[in-house]
């Protein structure tokens, strides 16, 4: 729209410029073309300079993305939830106790079990003490020291029966139950997520594989936020229900900006060059297997061949036929030829 103002105030400057000429008159100036006013001011163009800068391509796919590692604690008895010490959001640290239920419930035996096991702890740390002084035999120490442990065991298990303990550390992204719910033993009571990374598998069709390699970069993006990663494991056999090949890929999340769980535009970069000229494809004029541009050289358009490489979106690699530091004509290029005539109204 700019370009097309730009031209039409240049028609505008050259009728009013040939409206002063005495010698012409008004029905001289409209039947003037605007063929005859390029050919006498230069047909209007805009250019840029070709500079270089770093090209990729890079193959799409969507796909979940979830917590590097992700746990899920049950419910051991069927009882009422006493409390909930966390909320979704909340980070836990690994074994944070984060349901209780009560410790009078007769499956749990809770009392009963603290009491034996503290017992039999003092006796083992007394029998400890008179195997050191050689006052008991070792066969007696071996006895006390299995009888402790095993209402060790014992009560570590009782006492996670009551107080349910977050699995690993991370955040709380799953809260099943609430105060007083009444669950089943088995019934899930929540889930935590440690999403300082995430992780997401792709399917490469067999059209690609050959391009893609473990290791490469990758990014993710979901609603305007983008992380960063690579590919940390690739199938090397063709999956016959997918027909593709598995890769999973390994995004460093470590400032949350992307949550667990959600589908993300997952793009591996299957090609990167870091100093390359790449062009918008409206500027390059295709014909059959060739590639030209079209160059201003002071007033003329100079129309240059160019090889062509890789592309990705509306962005092509140019291998060769221009250089740094030329002036592309990026707008007007449709209506020139080599060595049009040219005015160049914008420069970038």
């Amino acid at each position: 729209m700019k370009f097309r103002t730009l031209c039409l105030a240049a028609l505008a400057a050259s009728v009013a410029l040939a409206g002063c000429n005495k010698e012409k008159t008004s029905e001289e100036i409209n039947k003037k073309s605007m063929a005859q006013i390029y050919s006498e001011e230069g047909t209007p163009v805009n250019t840029a300079t070709v500079k270089t800068s770093s090209f990729q391509t890079a193959l799409s796919y969507d796909a979940t993305v979830n917590g590097i590692y992700e746990s899920t604690a049950s419910a051991k008895l069927s009882d009422s939830v006493e409390s909930v010490k966390y909320s979704v959001g909340d980070w836990v640290d690994k074994d944070a106790v984060v349901v209780t239920f009560p410790k009078d419930n007769p499956s749990a035996n809770y009392y009963q079990a603290k009491t034996v096991y503290e017992n039999l702890e003092a006796t083992y740390k007394r029998m400890s003490n008179l195997y050191n002084s050689k006052g008991i035999s070792k066969q007696d120490y071996d006895n006390a020291k299995t009888a402790y442990e095993n209402a060790k065991a014992t009560w570590n298990n009782v006492n996670e029966m009551v107080n349910v303990k977050a699995p690993i550390s991370g955040l709380i992204t799953r809260l099943d139950v609430q105060k007083t719910d009444n669950v089943k033993a088995g019934d899930i009571l929540f889930a935590v997520t440690d999403d300082s990374k995430l992780k997401g598998k792709v399917w490469i069709q067999e059209r690609d594989i050959a391009r893609v390699s473990k290791g490469m970069k990758a990014t993710a993006t979901w609603n305007g936020a983008e992380i960063t990663g690579k590919i940390v494991q690739l199938d090397l056999a063709l999956n016959p229900d997918k027909q593709a090949f598995g890769a999973l890929v390994e995004f460093d999340n470590a400032e949350g900006r992307i949550p667990s769980g959600v589908n993300a535009k997952i793009n591996i970069v299957a090609y990167e060059n870091k100093n390359v000229i790449a062009l918008d494809r409206k500027n390059i004029t295709f014909d059959g297997s060739k590639a030209y541009v079209f160059i201003a050289s002071g007033d003329k358009a100079v129309k240059r061949e160019v090889k062509t490489g890789e592309n990705f979106g509306n962005k092509v690699e140019i291998i060769s036929g221009i250089k740094a530091g030329d002036k592309l004509i990026t707008d007007g290029n449709k209506n020139i030829a080599d060595g049009t005539f040219i005015r160049i109204i914008n420069q970038e």
